[in-house]
């Protein structure tokens, strides 16, 4: 796997979605998903507008270095041009050939399916453009708008739970490079 010089500057395009690479004027949606109590109930405590400032001039830095440590990007339906959440892929292993997924949409965006439209676009980015044979997302075991979304877009729940994982109430599922097929629909086009 080798996100260098790939990740700086992404844009992907599925039918209703804009993704693209994370800018600095996207830091007041940054704030507003990671200060909002109803879309952090189920990630941990929502931080101050302070923190979530710091932790974005973090993602910021992590996007730009050489190679980048990770991949954010805005996720922007076509119809208002107005972003609505974010995607990320972090945690890149590169002997395991894995990364992490996770993304967050405006409570008033979360009934549209962007977020299956965003995770069937980025899962097949990593397997295509990234070099890596697992994406893999954890959320609450007792998420179940999460589940039917995993579900949704052809990820499998992992059969045991690590320790780590059960201490948090977390479950992991993943999509592998072999046997995922997105669902229909996700066509995705990469300019």
């Amino acid at each position: 796997m080798n996100p260098a010089g790939r990740a700086a500057q992404v844009e992907l395009n599925t039918a209703r979605l804009l993704l693209r690479s994370i800018r600095e004027s996207d830091e007041a949606l940054y704030c507003d998903l990671f200060c909002d109590a109803d879309t952090m109930r189920h990630i941990g405590p929502p931080w101050t507008r302070a923190e979530a400032a710091r932790a974005f001039r973090g993602v910021l830095e992590a996007t730009r270095c050489t190679p980048p440590r990770a991949l954010f990007m805005t996720l922007i339906p076509k119809d208002t041009r107005q972003p609505i959440g974010l995607c990320t892929l972090q945690n890149f292993d590169a002997a395991r050939r894995q990364t992490e997924l996770g993304v967050m949409l405006l409570p008033s965006r979360r009934e549209q399916m962007f977020a299956t439209d965003a995770l069937i676009a980025v899962i097949g980015h990593a397997f295509g453009a990234l070099g890596v044979d697992e994406v893999w997302v954890r959320f609450a075991v007792d998420h179940v708008a999460c589940e039917r979304l995993a579900l949704s877009v052809g990820l499998v729940r992992h059969a045991g739970i690590s320790p780590l994982d059960l201490g948090t109430n977390l479950w992991r599922w993943s999509a592998y490079r072999a046997s995922w097929r997105p669902a229909a629909g996700g066509a995705v086009r990469r300019t």
